[in-house]
């Protein structure tokens, strides 16, 4: 594999020659080399350089830079089809400032992975000093974070011309910077990634570092992972990194199995998060929909398992738990929302959904129909007449929105105060009265949501 080259990009190779044609030194590093090795597409690629700040300003000087960063001497290039991040090398950040070095060992000493830590150059081939090369077979990139193995000497062939052998001794990347914990549970959730037994364990060794990370970056990690499309994989190979992060879900992840539930919670909170909308409101309520269950738990004493008040408690922990890393305040109510209506009976009736819709809007209640079908197809019975049924209530909801049906009270043609104006009504409480006696009536005929029919009606029922 050492002799293997890659196919870059010519964009790529050109800024390389750019580089180097100002007497400095470039590679590629990073998640593009790997993934190259792995025969994908890389969505971004990244330059390293002993360029300083100034001269890369220099350097790229014809080129549209997109945007710079001094504290992090890093500039992103605009070349044609892409842009392109270009870096110094650095050995580490200090303060919010980035600490550079002209060696490019002590760039990728401070990466995360060794499959990340893989320098290539079309003529000087790779500078693989952690055998990230050997993670990657086919498709498939096996995860071990720097630090955690013995280092071996450095390699002929990771040292560039008139460097000397380096004895560095890195320490643990899950251990400097915990977000590496979540950024590995990423890779395994998006797939054609494992994860290496010595990681996986100090991964959990690890993850209540975790919370001291700040709290936007571990909500933009967290959402992140929340998304991705083997989330249920990660929530059982990684459940404890999830309890230390939220340690309210501990309890849901210890509670036994009930004999006539099948399976144990913790395995139907995964399934129900991975079969859900992938929306961050949608999963982050799967999350939590059953996280009450345990402390809510009673047997009537005939066999049958009640949970009375675990809606409430959700909400409560879900609640908790999200207010602590983020202040997205509509995520908040809308997870606060769904958990509050997630167990409402739904019936594949027009009536009964327009109904709902008098105290909800149509995608609320969408979303509560779809974490239904998320909920019931988790379970280890599928009862595939409901999930069914609660499909074509989607298509029923549907229908309704686009007919413009009257759904709710206010959108009746008349109002209290119309009633009362006219005075077919004497005073607030019978003008009420009125009106849930025509919504009835328009939820029946909707076509009978006209001003001049409904006061009609209410006219012939005055003279009864």
């Amino acid at each position: 594999m050492a002799k293997q080259k890659l196919n870059i990009p010519q964009q790529i190779a050109d800024m390389l020659k750019t580089i180097e044609r100002e007497k400095c030194k470039a590679y590629i590093a990073g998640p593009c080399v790997s993934e190259l090795l792995a025969g994908r597409s890389p969505m971004d690629y990244d330059i390293i350089t002993n360029a300083g700040f100034e001269e890369m300003m220099y350097i790229f000087r014809d080129m549209r830079i997109v945007s710079r960063d001094r504290k992090m001497s890093s500039v992103m290039v605009s070349v044609p089809g892409m842009v392109v991040q270009v870096s110094s090398y650095r050995k580490g950040v200090v303060n919010g400032e980035a600490v550079y070095t002209d060696n490019y060992l002590y760039d990728l000493v401070g990466r995360d992975f060794s499959a990340n830590a893989i320098a290539y150059h079309p003529r000087k081939g790779f500078k693989d000093p952690f055998d990230g090369m050997e993670c990657i077979e086919g498709e498939v990139i096996t995860l071990k974070a720097i630090g955690e193995y013995p280092i071996k000497l450095w390699k002929e062939n990771d040292l560039d011309e008139n460097e000397l052998t380096l004895k560095l001794e890195p320490q643990s990347s899950l251990k400097t910077n915990p977000e590496n914990i979540l950024n590995a549970l990423i890779f395994l959730g998006d797939g054609n990634y494992v994860i290496d037994e010595v990681t996986a364990k100090a991964m959990k060794e690890n993850a209540p570092l975790l919370l001291t990370i700040e709290k936007e970056v571990l909500y933009t990690k967290l959402t992140r992972l929340m998304l991705t499309r083997n989330i249920s994989q990660v929530m059982r190979q990684f459940p404890t990194v999830f309890c230390d992060i939220c340690p309210d879900l501990r309890a849901a992840f210890e509670f036994l199995p009930k004999e006539n539930f099948g399976i144990d919670l913790w395995e139907h909170i995964c399934r129900t998060v991975e079969f859900s909308p992938p929306q961050p409101a949608s999963r982050y309520t799967a999350l939590f929909h059953n996280a009450g269950n345990p402390d809510c738990y009673s047997d009537d004493g005939t066999g049958t398992e009640h949970y009375y008040g675990h809606c409430e408690l959700a909400r409560i922990i879900a609640g908790r738990f999200l207010s602590s890393i983020t202040s997205d305040k509509k995520l908040l109510e809308t997870v606060d929302f769904l958990l509050e209506y997630h167990d409402v009976e739904i019936k594949e009736d027009r009536i009964h959904l327009k109904r709902i819709m008098n105290d909800m809007e149509a995608e609320e209640l969408k979303s509560i129909i779809k974490l239904r079908i998320a909920d019931d197809m988790a379970k280890p019975s599928v009862h595939e007449g409901k999930v069914a049924s609660y499909r074509r209530s989607l298509q029923i909801l549907d229908d309704i929105v686009k007919s413009g049906e009257c759904c709710k009270k206010s959108q009746l043609a008349v109002s209290k105060t119309d009633l009362i104006n006219r005075r077919l009504a004497n005073n607030e409480k019978q003008a009420s009265h009125i009106i849930d006696m025509l919504y009835e009536a328009v939820l029946e005929q909707p076509k009978l949501n006209l001003a001049p029919i409904l006061i009609d009606m209410v006219k012939k029922t005055i003279k009864k």
